[in-house]
């Protein structure tokens, strides 16, 4: 006979845990091993005198100036012995990834001109090639934030972005008040130009210089009408920082998806429906992007600016089918962009 009373629970499922941008911080100025902090208090206490306590109160405390609404509150710190160069420094930290690659945004406390190179490139390189993913590399991609006083620094780099600052200023530190500044906002896009790091100067330099430093994609704090904010919101190859760090969520994003519904079914099969099993993590990881703003929406429908070709079966060739690969899914989105300058044109007119 069936009970009166049936009471039955059921356990929500683990939420995703909080997005936020993962920041390591390098010092040369000792060995430390890598560990996590969440107080200025614990790495001045872990990193006493140390430079890179500075580069992390600058990252920090950016509350009065921020436009987000929250902190970085979280970052990776390792110590490393002063390197003999911008090589051995570089050295040190693929060493690191053997240890802990769960990092991507990174700074240093090195600002010669070598060591930015060197760290420009080896972001650079972080990135595999399609090639060298088919050959089973990791995707464990890198973006470099760093600062230069050097008003002729020249470098081509995708995946790093420059401030310039004046010599006397540069324990202000002013790329990590930069990032402090707009990295709470992530995922979400956002441009990083028309920001104002907070505890930063503005270099003395003319106009000449800085459109010197424009040409040269280095970014620098500008005043205009008695406004200060960043100046361009560039990478070093001139391309937007929001568009990179934004293709690269989606990246990562995707692939998590894609390993989701793999583990998380029994088996999918090798036909349309399995096919269109695969595809929703595509799907899903678009739409996160346009909940994010990183994918451009219709302005009618409201529907992200994308679209997915999935394929059929019957395209996959007898070695794919028998290989259990899948036919490539093939997408293309456009990326939102946003507005950083205007022109305005009208009449003046005045009636008594």
């Amino acid at each position: 006979m069936a009970k009166d009373v049936v009471v039955v629970v059921n356990l929500d499922t683990m939420p995703r845990p909080a997005e936020v941008l993962d920041i390591l911080l390098i010092s040369t100025e000792g060995a430390v091993p890598i560990n996590t902090y969440r107080s200025l208090t614990d790495i001045q206490v872990a990193f006493p005198d140390k430079r890179i306590a500075n580069k992390a109160a600058a990252l920090f405390n950016q509350g009065r100036t921020t436009l987000a609404d929250s902190l970085i509150r979280r970052v990776k710190i390792v110590g490393f012995a002063q390197p003999d160069d911008s090589d051995a420094l570089v050295q040190d930290i693929e060493t690191l990834q053997d240890i802990d690659n769960d990092w991507y945004v990174f700074m240093t406390d090195q600002d010669g001109d070598d060591f930015v190179q060197a760290l420009a490139q080896f972001a650079e390189l972080s990135e595999p090639t399609e090639a060298e993913l088919g050959a089973g590399a990791e995707d464990m991609r890198k973006f470099y934030f760093g600062q230069t006083d050097n008003l002729a620094l020249v470098g081509k780099y995708a995946r790093s972005a420059i401030i310039y600052v004046d010599t006397e200023n540069l324990l202000e530190e002013a790329d990590a008040a930069w990032v402090g500044n707009v990295g709470p906002f992530y995922p979400r896009y956002v441009t990083w130009k028309f920001k104002r790091p907070d505890r930063i100067t503005r270099p003395d330099i003319s106009d000449s210089q800085r459109a010197s430093l424009a040409e040269a994609n280095v970014n620098f704090l500008t005043e205009e009408y008695k406004k200060q904010y960043v100046k361009n919101g560039t990478c070093w190859n001139g391309e937007f920082i929001d568009v990179v760090l934004g293709a690269d969520y989606i990246t990562q994003y995707m692939r998590e998806e894609l390993y989701n519904v793999f583990l998380s079914n029994e088996i999918i099969p090798y036909d349309d429906n399995g096919f269109a099993i695969v595809a929703s993590a595509v799907f899903a990881a678009l739409n996160r992007a346009v909940e994010l703003g990183i994918i451009a929406s219709d302005s009618g429908s409201g529907a992200g600016i994308y679209s997915v070709i999935v394929p059929a079966r019957a395209s996959a060739t007898d070695e794919q089918a028998s290989n259990r690969q899948m036919p490539d899914i093939i997408w293309d989105a456009q990326i939102s962009g946003a507005v950083h300058g205007v022109k305005t044109r009208g009449t003046l007119r005045v009636t008594l």
